[in-house]
Parts: C-alpha cells; structure tokens; sequence
C-alpha cells in the first residue's frame, strides 16, 4: 500500500472503562503505517439466542490509511475469512497473527478456522465531527486516558468556539441523572447539548427521557448503561462513537437502546447499542429519523435489531445489524402505533440474522381498520451475512408477508450480496394469514423490484411467490440480473424459485 498520505493520516483508539464486559479471544493492534501500534480492547458480545456464545467487538476511528493486526488467542490458526466479501481485505498471515490495510471505513467480521460464533466484529470508521471538537472548535487528539472517578462531575464548556455551552459530564460511581440535567439547561437558557466523556455512565433507573431539542454526545470510549427513550418529542440528536449497554438488565424490562414513539426530526448516529433486552432500536409513529453507522448486538428472544410501526422518512445507512431476531421489520399499524408506513430507505448495511428474517416487511398492520398500506421501501447495497430459522413459517433473506389486510407496494432490493446462511430461503413473497399474529389475512403485494441480487451459497430452502386466493394476490414483481451460484437466473427454476398461485406478471430479465 501506498504510504504517501501518511502524513495526513489520523488514528483514535479508545479505552474500554473498567466494569464493561471484555473478551480475550484476540489481540487487536492498529497504527498509521511505520508509526506506533496502538492496542485496543475487544467488548464482549452475547449473540445467538437458541446456543448463546460469546464473539468479540472492537472499534476505532481514522482518516486515510491505517494497518491492523489480529492476533488469534483462542486457538491456533488455520485459515482466515474476513466478511463480507464485498469489502474485498486482503490480509496476510504468519502463525496465529493476520495483518491487512484499510484505506476506508469498514465494518468487518474476522473468522477463524470458519467460526462465526467466536469471531472478532471490527468497525474501522471516519471520525465523528461532534466528537471531535473541542471548545473553541479544534480537532482534540486520540482519547486514551482512564478518567473514572468517584462521583458523575458535571461543567460547562463556555467560551467562543460553536461548542460553547456543552454541558461536559465526566464518569462516576453515582447514577447519572441525565434528564435532570437537561431539564436545568432548559430552565436557565442554557443548551441542551452533553457529552459523556469517556467512561462508565449509569443511567438512573436505566433509563433517561429525552427532552426535544436535545444532543447527547456519547463519547468513544464511554459506555452509557440504560436506555434512551424519546417519547413525543421533536428535534433530537444522540450521537458519537460510545456504547448504549444494556447487557446487565433483565429481558423482563424490554428495554430497547433507543424507544422513539410519535416523534419528528429524530438521528441516532454512531453508537454500538450491545445485548439489549428487547429491540436495539424501535419506532413507533415518528417521522423523519436518520439512523446511519450504528452497531448493534443482541441474544433474547424478541430482540430484533430496527423494527418500525407506522413511521414515514425513515433512513437508514450504513449499518451493522446482528441480532436474534428480524434484522429489520418494516411494519404497518400495531400496539398503540395505528397507521401507515411509508418512504423508508435501508442503503450500505450488513445484516446478520443469527434468528429470523434479515429483512422483513409487513405482517402487522391495522385489521380492525382496512389494514395498512406500507408503500415505498428501498434496500440498497446489503451484505446478508447470515439468516437461521428454525421455524418454517418464518423462513427468508428478503421478506414480504401481508398480513392484517395489509397493502404492501412500491417495494425495490438492488444490489444485494447474499452469503452462505444456515437455514432459510432467499426470497419469500406471499400474501398469508399467520394466525398467530394476524386477525386476517393481508390483502395484496404489488409492484416489487428485485435488481443486481447475488447469492453464493447453497442448501437454501425454495423460495417463494405466491398470493393467497383470488382476491389476495401478488401483482408485479420484477426480477433483473439474479444470480445464483453463479447462474443467471431467467426462469424460476435456475434460481430454486417456486411461483405459487394467484401470482400475477412475474417477469425476469
């Protein structure tokens, strides 16, 4: 590699704080070529809810070039993937150490001897800005001082940089009251902005309500213990390079790393958001939220990674999403969420569905009102590293099952890398009653657009298209350019594709 922009190279590493839950099945050491290795830490993650196992989670920040090494410290060595595939690594090994390049962010999986269960999650990613600034508005440098202490200190940064007025909260023994916190930066004029310096934080009951017009900063190298909620609020940002941890709770609290409910105006940007007891992230009649470049981890049952209901704008990018449950469920009306979803758009995520569906659209919706239309979905540009479901009924990468008289349309996959998966199918079309979720039956798909799809593997269950009787039906789906194992598929049956009835203008180019 090139080393000429070493000079304008940047590498920030992050300390893990003490009381976080740590692997040591690999040594991870990076540094800006010929210059000094720094050691990072590996975060323990809990995955896979049917035999929960232990994988490791390390991550950093850089600009231009930057040289990894991973030293396997659980067995000895003898051979190496690093996925997705798409990301091309190519890496070198000598004995038990492997060592590759990066020239741009990556958020990789690094397997040895073909263990996807005891693997090391590495996010190489560009620095975030609101983190990065201090004050007065300059670059601070790499943050690795240990900066426990015996009480949460809170200040002020004050001064004439467009940071003026952060409230700056420092780690500690006590539980943090950060609404409190916020609430008194409202009372006094002052701005609703914190950063949680790097650091162990421990919400007070678990737990922080955001107020609207809010920034939270999560700094690398601090972990937040508790959940974000953002119930009917507007204009939120939570933000930064930390951990939302949840991994101490009991699945009887559900708790969520962020719950937004009848919201507007919301992102969530940057964060791992590790082991929580429900879902990482829920939507529920909000509109407008970004979600782009987290990371997400979880082992319960219902611990789906993004699940939506009745949301409209809803943008998600540049993901890491492996969880024991959907991926991401893209919902019409359900519980107190009554309504349509529409306009969502998934692009530059990796998927891993250690249980259920990578991607799965429309069971729920409102029966007891004509169902839901869910209408204008995109995924684009999606690594599906894994999918394994037990279940029959809850079989494939790419799902749309209509339920609850649900009209579910406008739908398009392009560009979708598929990779060898346990147990599933590849695509899974149909208009059906699950009765154990629906009330009716749902009542139409239409006008689905499946583009540039690759699948690499084998052993897949058929896939499926199919509506449910004369009035339920499936209309226009377009399928251009799938290939799998390498076929081009022009027909159902290269691609082990059943078409079933009421199944209307299904054309493949």
């Amino acid at each position: 590699m090139d080393n000429s922009m070493n000079s304008t190279s940047t590498l920030y590493g992050y300390p893990i704080p003490e009381g976080v839950p740590v692997l040591k099945d690999f040594r991870v050491r990076v540094r800006i070529p010929n210059q000094e290795w720094v050691e990072l830490g590996t975060y323990r993650a809990k995955i896979d809810m049917h035999d929960v196992r232990e994988a490791s989670v390390a991550y950093f920040d850089f600009c231009g070039q930057v040289e990894c090494e991973v030293t396997a410290l659980r067995e000895s060595v003898r051979s190496v993937e690093i996925r997705p595939r798409s990301s091309s690594v190519d890496f070198t090994r000598e004995g038990d150490v492997i060592r590759f390049f990066l020239d741009r962010p990556a958020m990789l999986s690094v397997e040895i001897n073909g263990d996807r269960f005891h693997n090391l999650h590495l996010f190489a990613e560009n620095p975030l800005k609101a983190e990065k600034e201090d004050k007065n508005g300059e670059q601070n440098g790499d943050q690795n001082g240990d900066q426990n202490g015996d009480q949460n200190e809170v200040s002020s940064c004050e001064g004439g940089g467009q940071n003026s007025g952060i409230i700056v909260v420092e780690p500690g023994e006590n539980e943090l009251d950060l609404e409190s916190i916020l609430e008194k930066a409202a009372r006094t004029g002052g701005r609703r902005v914190v950063r949680l310096q790097p650091g162990l934080h421990r919400l007070k009951e678990n737990r922080c309500s955001l107020p609207s017009d809010a920034t939270v900063i999560i700094c690398g190298g601090a972990v937040v213990m508790g959940s974000f909620l953002v119930y009917n609020k507007n204009n939120i940002t939570i933000t930064g390079r930390g951990m939302i941890y949840l991994g101490h709770v009991k699945k009887e609290t559900y708790l969520r790393g962020a719950d937004i409910s009848s919201s507007e105006n919301i992102v969530l940007e940057g964060v791992t958001i590790m082991n929580p007891a429900h879902y990482s992230v829920h939507l529920g009649n909000s509109r407008n939220v970004q979600i782009r470049n987290i990371k997400a981890f979880s082992c319960e049952g219902w611990s789906d990674g993004i699940d939506m209901m009745a949301c409209q704008n809803i943008l998600i990018e540049n993901v890491f999403l492996r969880n024991s449950d959907d991926c991401i469920a893209i919902y019409g009306g359900r519980f107190k969420y009554p309504g349509n979803t529409r306009n969502v758009t998934v692009r530059g995520a990796v998927l891993w569905a250690d249980v259920a569906h990578p991607t799965m659209i429309g069971v729920h919706g409102d029966a007891d009102k004509g169902g839901s239309i869910i209408e204008n979905i995109s995924f684009e540009e999606i690594d599906i590293l894994e999918h394994h479901e037990p279940q029959d009924d809850y079989l494939g990468c790419m799902t749309i099952n209509a339920g609850d008289d649900n009209t579910v349309r406008n739908i398009s996959y392009r560009n979708i890398r598929v990779e060898q998966f346990e147990r599933g199918k590849l695509l899974d079309i149909q208009v059906k009653w699950n009765k154990k979720y629906n009330d009716v039956p749902g009542k139409q798909i239409e006008n689905i657009m499946f583009e540039n799809v690759d699948y690499s593997g084998s052993g897949e269950h058929t896939s499926e298209i199919r509506g449910l009787d004369e009035d339920r039906r499936v209309k226009g789906v377009r399928i251009r350019n799938l290939t799998v194992r390498g076929v081009h598929v022009q027909k159902p049956e290269d691609g082990n594709l059943h078409i079933g009835e009421y199944a209307d203008d299904i054309t493949f180019e």
